[in-house]
Formats: structure tokens, C-alpha cells, sequence
């Protein structure tokens, strides 16, 4: 019996290539747009106290695709929503990251950059070798769930440089295995219609990723070397 989550759908490799086009297009226009709205969000010093309902708002956007798959105009709106949602989240702390160390913004464009490099990199790995991860899923569940009972942990106890450096490490980890997971879904289990759903995984992967990065680079580099005055 297959306990993953998605079901085989047997296709041609036009309809598998139709598929990932949709979703590397989908999936550029998104972070596009995320990037937009947090450029927005540092300029116009949005308050950090809109944090919470932003963040409440951005899980109704995932739960709402998840029922929504079939349905792709909305399916496809609440993807966006949720892209702007992220950006207007990370603008004011990347802006206070910037602003705040004096190698803010490199570290920033490093974090993106090495985020894209890992998505690109072990998705086309996962696409040409042909390969299924599928049985990484339950594995990663369990990852996540630890990762997650640490991080509340670590909202009250301070887990000093070292501590906050592992649990990043262990987080990228962790978002690099959904990368190959969510890749081999889409290679061997979605249908062309899911191209919404399987964006909007990838891109949960590279926002984990990029802010598990951006820790681990301002952890190793002191944040820039120090904060300016």
C-alpha cells in the first residue's frame, strides 16, 4: 500500500514537462511578487505588530488551496495572496537586517541566492536522475515536527549562538529533503491540473530555506561583523 498523500497519475512527458513549466513560471512570478511586497513593507516601515495576522492569514492561504486544487482561478489567487502575505511578513525584519549590520543587505542577496541555488540544484537532480523520495515524507514529518517543539522551546529558553546555529543547520536540512520530496511528487504523482499545489510547496521550501540560511550566515558572520550606530 502507498501511504503517500498524492496519488500516481500516469501522463506523457509532455504532459510532465507542460507541468513543471507551469510551476517554475508560477513559482518565479511568486517570489517576484514577495520580493515586491517585503520591498514595500521595509519602505513604508510597516508595523512588526501586523506580524501575527499576516502569518494567521498566510496558513488560511495554504489550508484554502489545499480544498481549492480543483478549482484553479482561486486556487491560483490564493497563491498570490499568500505571496504577498510572506513579503509584507519579512519586510520589516529584513529591514531591520539591513539596516541594522553593516553587511545586512549581502547577506540578504547570499541568502537567496544559496536558497535558489539548493531549490534548482536538488530539483533538477530529482528530475533527471528520475529518482523517487516519495518514502522521505514520513521521515520529514516527524523532522519538522521535532524542529518546530524545539523552536517553541527556544522562544523561552535562550539556546545561546551555537543552539540557534544547529537548529538552522538541522532546518536547512530538513527543507532540502522536502525540496527533493516535493519534486519527486510532482515528477511522478501530480496530475497537470495540481501545477498550484506543487508550486506552492516549492515555494514553502524556498521561503524555509532562505530564512534558515539567512540565520545560519548572520550566526557565522556575526551578523556582518557589527551592528552600525
Amino acid at each position: 500500500m502507498n501511504n503517500n498523500p498524492y496519488y500516481s497519475v500516469p501522463r506523457s512527458a509532455v504532459g510532465e514537462t507542460t507541468l513543471i513549466q507551469r510551476v517554475c513560471y508560477l513559482l518565479a512570478t511568486c517570489l517576484l511578487v514577495t520580493a515586491g511586497a517585503a520591498w514595500w513593507a521595509a519602505t513604508a516601515q510597516l508595523s512588526p505588530g501586523l506580524i501575527l495576522p499576516l502569518f494567521i492569514g498566510s496558513i488560511a492561504c495554504v489550508i484554502g488551496i489545499t480544498f481549492t486544487r480543483r478549482q484553479p482561478v482561486v486556487s491560483l489567487i490564493l497563491l498570490y495572496v499568500l505571496s504577498v502575505l510572506e513579503g509584507l511578513m519579512a519586510g520589516p525584519v529584513l529591514s531591520r537586517i539591513a539596516h541594522g549590520f553593516t553587511m545586512g543587505p549581502m547577506i540578504i542577496a547570499e541568502s537567496a541566492a544559496l536558497s535558489a541555488l539548493l531549490v534548482v540544484g536538488l530539483g533538477s537532480y530529482v528530475w533527471i536522475s528520475n529518482k523517487d523520495f516519495g518514502g522521505l515524507g514520513k521521515m520529514l514529518y516527524w523532522a519538522l515536527l521535532g524542529l518546530f517543539v524545539v523552536g517553541l522551546i527556544g522562544m523561552f529558553i535562550n539556546m545561546g549562538g551555537g543552539g540557534t546555529l544547529l537548529y538552522s543547520l538541522a532546518g536547512t536540512v530538513i527543507f532540502c529533503g522536502y525540496v527533493l520530496y516535493d519534486v519527486s511528487n510532482i515528477k511522478h504523482r501530480f496530475g497537470p491540473e495540481d501545477y498550484v499545489m506543487a508550486t506552492v510547496q516549492l515555494y514553502l521550501d524556498f521561503i524555509n530555506l532562505f530564512w534558515f540560511i539567512l540565520q545560519i550566515l548572520l550566526s557565522v558572520s556575526g551578523g556582518g561583523s557589527r551592528s552600525r550606530d
